[in-house]
């Protein structure tokens, strides 16, 4: 694909889409459902991003939080283990690549907080956008 930011970032869509219907959001209607790429795919994509020469990921989809939920955290190999798609397992991987990783639209669900070890090990940038409605 052609990449439109500056040289040292780039966006890295990890799923289309959100499976929660407030009333006050069309994304839904918009985007459909939340449909997840598996975790070797993306990764796949942020290990060239930053061999190309990218300093910071910024991870970002509809609802980055829920990343895995549709895919029922499956396994994909990445390698020479597995990975789940699952929230934490992407960005602690992700966090293994060398570039900062800046997560975007995470909204508050339970297992959140486990990136937050993430974060005091400087892995992930100690930095969440949270959507407030």
């Amino acid at each position: 694909g052609i990449k439109l930011t500056p040289r040292h970032y780039a966006y890295l869509k990890i799923s289309e889409g959100c499976n929660n219907r407030c009333s006050f959001c069309i994304i839904p209607k918009l985007r459909g459902d939340l449909v997840s790429r598996p975790a070797n795919d993306v990764l796949r994509e942020a290990e060239k991003l930053v061999g190309a020469g990218v300093k910071e990921l910024l991870v970002i989809s509809q609802d980055t939080s829920a990343y895995g939920v549709d895919l029922k955290y499956a396994d994909s190999p990445w390698k020479d283990r597995q990975v789940r798609a699952k929230f934490f397992d992407l960005a602690n991987e992700l966090g293994e690549l060398g570039a900062w990783v800046r997560l975007q639209y995470v909204y508050p669900y339970p297992h959140v907080d486990e990136v937050i070890g993430l974060m005091t090990e400087g892995k992930v940038l100690p930095y969440l956008d949270i959507p407030f409605q």
